[in-house]
C-alpha cells in the first residue's frame, strides 16, 4: 500500500508540474476521465486519493493507467 500511495503522490506532483503544458495536461485529463472517473463519478476528490481508491478497486485499470503515464513519460521514476 506505501508503493501505491508513493506513486499516487507522484502522479499528483507529475499533473501540477505539467498543468500549463497543454499537450501533456490533456493526457492526463484523458486518463484521468477514462480511469478515475470510476471510483469518482462527480469528479470532485483529489487525485492522489482517487488513484488510491482505483489501486484498490480496479488493479487493471490502475496498471494500465500507470504504464501509459510511464510511456509519456509523465511519471518519474
Amino acid at each position: 500500500m506505501e508503493d501505491i500511495k508513493k506513486i499516487a503522490m507522484k502522479i499528483f506532483n507529475s499533473y501540477e508540474d505539467a498543468y500549463l503544458d497543454k499537450e501533456k495536461r490533456k493526457i492526463f485529463e484523458d486518463l484521468f476521465d477514462k480511469y478515475l472517473m470510476k471510483v469518482d463519478t462527480t469528479g470532485k476528490m483529489e487525485i492522489y486519493d482517487a488513484v488510491i481508491k482505483l489501486a484498490g478497486q480496479y488493479r487493471n485499470d490502475y496498471d494500465q493507467m500507470i504504464k501509459t503515464l510511464k510511456e509519456h513519460s509523465l511519471l518519474p521514476e
